[in-house]
């Protein structure tokens, strides 16, 4: 008797955990809450559109000047800045610990009046920046919108290259006023 109850727990047990989900995440785990696309192995948010040559892109996507997610429709109140967060697993080259990056943003309206048009943001670092370092970088857009303004739309435009090498990343994306 003792061994018969003993079972029918078990299998009543057993019911009961076979109607549960168990889930276990490590580091990021935003990625559930918008969809991305996948573009040579890259995951891209936000509708990011990226080229690449020699480099690999592991995962990019915009980020208000709180941390938060840009987001995905990329409507945003042009009150703070606006980042591009992107993370790189390979390709630039490194010479004794560092590599030497160039990076040009363009920021131009719906009618294609220039707003910001920057050639070369690393200027500031003749002498490179880390290797560990330049394995994820962001571009920061700064735009602020007068109140009672019309809604409007802007291209961010960027390039990020390798000042010893041949590799680069291309690519653009777009927001919108709320």
């Amino acid at each position: 008797m003792k061994n018969r109850s003993s079972f029918l727990l078990i299998i009543i047990f057993s019911f009961f955990l076979s109607s549960c989900k168990f889930s276990c995440s490590v580091g990021e785990n935003d990625d559930s809450k918008s969809a991305a696309v996948v573009k040579e192995g890259a995951r891209l948010y936000n509708n990011i559109e990226l080229n690449t040559n020699h480099v690999k892109v592991s995962k990019a996507y915009l980020l208000l000047d709180n941390g938060e997610r840009v987001p995905d429709d990329n409507f945003v109140s042009f009150n703070g800045p606006v980042k591009m967060q992107m993370y790189i697993d390979s390709g630039w080259v490194e010479k004794n610990g560092k590599v030497m990056l160039g990076a040009s943003e363009k920021i131009t309206t719906e009618h294609g009046v220039v707003l910001v048009d920057k050639q070369d943001l690393f200027q500031e670092y003749p002498d490179g920046i880390p290797a560990a370092d330049s394995k994820s970088l962001y571009l920061t857009a700064t735009l602020e919108v007068k109140k009672n303004t019309p809604p409007v739309s802007i291209t961010v435009s960027f390039r990020i290259w390798d000042k010893n090498g041949d590799g680069y990343i291309e690519g653009n994306y777009k927001l919108f006023s709320k």
